[in-house]
């Protein structure tokens, strides 16, 4: 079968054709465990995958070589399409079979294509459940989006203002980047350049005094800052690895202002609530309510995309092993 193969930790995956799961060979072997295959439509591409194929991932990486690819969307053995989050290495999603665990795929809703959907996936998922289940966002509290131009970024933006923040201010590094983020419906967009004292005092002038929720996919300076303009019991939340693999604790924020710092990865989330929010979105995404740009790749250029990601597109990546 057509696939990506990561052979080095720190390098860029390769095109390849191995034995696909199930199949004689070293690829191929037994799926063990309670596990499927899903024939692979489209595979997201996040900066999750980049960090497991560092070698640094906290959750520990792979052996090598492997498939990487943490989520898809693919069709199931009785013809069900799911998205899925979680392949089991070494069969990751950028290759036409992966595996899965059984069950745990979310099935696609109707009206909605795969290459689409996929954006609401891993980063659609992380960002809404961010400022919903993990944030707790309450009517009108002020909403301070990190990186609000990337993928997360960008839904997070939506989702604040469909959840019913009271003001929402992103953040980004380039002017075209916060046109991006205001054209969303943000209140305000601010860079993200500067000493800790000028990005706090920016964030303190954007949000009119301060902000009641962070969420984080940039750390260094921007959260730091962000930690100085926190109201009384705000709380950031650092989206799972969209922020980077090592994260700074600033104290002085945590001690002085009764403010928290919150961890966040999708699966934390109970599966009824991921389910509901996956459908929820495909659903607001159908009617054009919710926004993000997909760009699908053939599989064939894993490398260039890999590339791009490490260099925050903008816009969701995303592989096609039949082709873009």
């Amino acid at each position: 079968m057509k696939a990506a193969q990561v052979t080095a930790y720190g390098e860029a995956p390769q095109p390849i054709e191995i034995e696909a799961p199930g199949e004689p060979g070293p690829y191929g072997a037994s799926v063990a465990g309670p596990a499927e295959i899903v024939e692979v439509l489209v595979a997201g591409l996040n900066p999750v995958d980049l960090a497991i194929a560092s070698g640094k991932f906290d959750a520990g990486a792979p052996p090598l070589p492997y498939v990487p690819g943490i989520e898809g969307i693919g069709r199931m053995a009785d013809g069900e399409v799911v998205w899925f989050e979680g392949a089991h290495f070494p069969w990751g999603s950028m290759a036409e079979r992966a595996v899965i665990t059984e069950g745990s795929g979310i099935t696609l809703p109707a009206g909605i294509e795969p290459e689409k959907a996929i954006a609401f996936g891993t980063a659609g998922m992380a960002a809404w459940l961010s400022v919903d289940w993990r944030g707790q966002l309450k009517d009108g509290e002020t909403v301070l989006i990190l990186g609000a131009s990337g993928s997360v970024g960008q839904v997070a933006v939506q989702a604040a203002r469909m959840l019913g923040a009271g003001r929402v201010v992103g953040m980004a590094r380039s002017q075209a980047g916060r046109e991006k983020v205001l054209a969303l419906g943000a209140d305000a967009a601010i860079g993200s350049d500067g000493d800790l004292g000028e990005i706090r005092d920016r964030i303190f002038e954007a949000t009119e005094g301060g902000q009641d929720l962070v969420i984080d996919g940039l750390w260094g300076k921007p959260a730091a800052a962000a930690l100085q303009a926190m109201k009384p019991q705000g709380r950031l939340v650092q989206v799972g690895n969209s922020a980077g693999i090592e994260s700074p604790v600033v104290a002085g924020p945590l001690r002085g202002g009764a403010v928290s710092i919150l961890g966040f990865r999708n699966f934390w989330a109970p599966r009824d609530v991921r389910v509901a929010t996956f459908e929820r979105m495909c659903s607001l995404a159908g009617s054009g309510d919710l926004k993000l740009e997909v760009e699908v790749l053939p599989l064939e250029d894993v490398t260039e995309a890999w590339d791009r990601q490490s260099k925050s597109p903008g816009h969701k990546l995303a592989l096609k092993p039949g082709g873009g």
